[in-house]
């Protein structure tokens, strides 16, 4: 988990960096004062909030096409997860729910372990761990669950609920020759 909050703490550099290219000087607190819980990267008017998180073993290669997509998919709704396809993509729910069941191991990042994460002064050894899902095994995620498809699995994604469910997709996909996605379902990535 440390290596989220050193995305973070990227971000913050790449943040300040861009800042004094401006000319501009971010308000910075002494060091005797520790900065305030909304001020984690002591940046007065900046807040962090922690979505999801997921450690990706495979990405494609580059070049790639990167997107973020919000999908809402109706009750009894679904969509195939096909093999064919050699996007990976970070997926959280924001709301509703999804059965999924796809033919690799998944791991699912519970929005209690993001809560527990995002608690200041938490102590790690009480934050749960991400729940690892078995092949082919069908299982529900939830508003605040996130979880990592990785290139060219096969699986299914599906609505079994009463509401519809939304969920953000971040993808990343490789580009064809011709400079356009190489997915072979053009205009639906799968999550």
């Amino acid at each position: 988990m440390r290596r989220f909050w050193s995305l973070g703490s990227l971000a913050a550099v790449l943040l300040l960096g861009a800042l004094a290219l401006a000319g501009l000087r971010p308000a910075v607190a002494q060091d005797a004062t520790p900065p305030a819980e909304e001020d984690v990267f002591g940046l007065e008017g900046v807040a962090f909030e922690p979505l999801g998180f997921v450690t990706a073993e495979e990405l494609p290669a580059a070049p790639a096409d990167l997107a973020l997509i919000r999908f809402t998919i109706d009750p009894g709704a679904g969509f195939p997860v096909e093999a064919s396809d050699p996007s990976a993509a970070l997926v959280l729910v924001e709301s509703g729910t999804l059965t999924v069941q796809v033919e690799v191991p998944i791991t699912v990042t519970r929005a209690a372990t993001i809560a527990a994460f995002s608690t200041p002064g938490a102590d790690e050894r009480t934050i749960p761990a991400p729940e690892e899902m078995a092949a082919g095994t069908a299982f529900t995620m939830g508003a605040g669950d996130s979880a990592y498809f990785p290139p060219s699995i096969a699986g299914q994604v599906t609505n079994a609920g009463q509401e519809p469910a939304v969920l953000l997709a971040a993808t990343i996909e490789p580009q064809s020759g011709d400079g356009a996605a190489a997915s072979p379902a053009a205009g639906t990535p799968a999550p």
